[in-house]
């Protein structure tokens, strides 16, 4: 057998080979659009997201009149949560999505600008104080507050979505030869969210 007759059986079976996979992909589905973003978690149920485990619990929302904030609606979001690790850490990075909002009725992502935790339930007593910015290691429950901000478009109801991703202990710096490792979502991961009760306060 000539050179090129080989190299043209060699062609022939790899392109049988590749339209055999497509065909398998898509007898079983493989390029169907994925029916959720999101895993729909019950309300009270705990999420445990490798780093932390949490809790949502409740939100409030106030609409701001006039040009003082950047955002119309200011919402805060209340849940618990604890650290089974064995060092103190952050309950999420405001860098990037990791614990967040969403709005129910347009899906659109809330990033928190700030948080605070504190030992007691903040909506229970007046003396809760956001002094703590990390979960000691193996921890009880705190309570963890987000203060996020959704535009003109959000429309109140009685509910609002927390959101809250898998982690992974992993190399955060593709750059970095020394091995060292941090907490990051997991990219592959759909996040899951839990539908809190909502509580419109009057307008500011």
């Amino acid at each position: 057998m000539s050179r090129s007759v080989r190299q043209k059986v060699v062609i022939g079976v790899v392109a049988g080979l590749l339209v055999i996979a497509a065909a398998v992909t898509v007898a079983f589905g493989g390029l169907r659009q994925r029916s959720s973003q999101t895993v729909v978690v019950p309300y009270g149920q705990q999420i445990d997201s490798g780093m932390m485990v949490y809790q949502p619990l409740s939100a409030t929302v106030v609409h701001h009149i006039g040009d003082t904030y950047s955002s119309p609606w200011e919402v805060w979001l209340l849940m618990k949560v604890r650290n089974p690790q064995l060092e103190s850490l952050a309950p999420l990075d405001l860098s990037r999505l990791t614990v967040f909002g969403v709005d129910p009725s347009t899906r659109l992502t809330a990033q928190p600008r700030s948080y605070s935790l504190t030992w007691t339930n903040p909506e229970q007593s007046a003396y809760a104080t956001g002094s703590r910015w990390v979960v000691p290691p193996e921890s009880d429950w705190m309570y963890l507050r987000l203060r996020l901000y959704l535009d003109d478009t959000y429309q109140p109801s009685d509910t609002f979505l927390a959101a809250i991703r898998l982690m992974e202990f992993k190399a955060t710096n593709f750059y970095d030869d020394s091995g060292q490792k941090g907490w990051a979502p997991n990219t592959f991961a759909r996040a899951f969210t839990v539908s809190v009760p909502l509580t419109q306060l009057p307008d500011d």
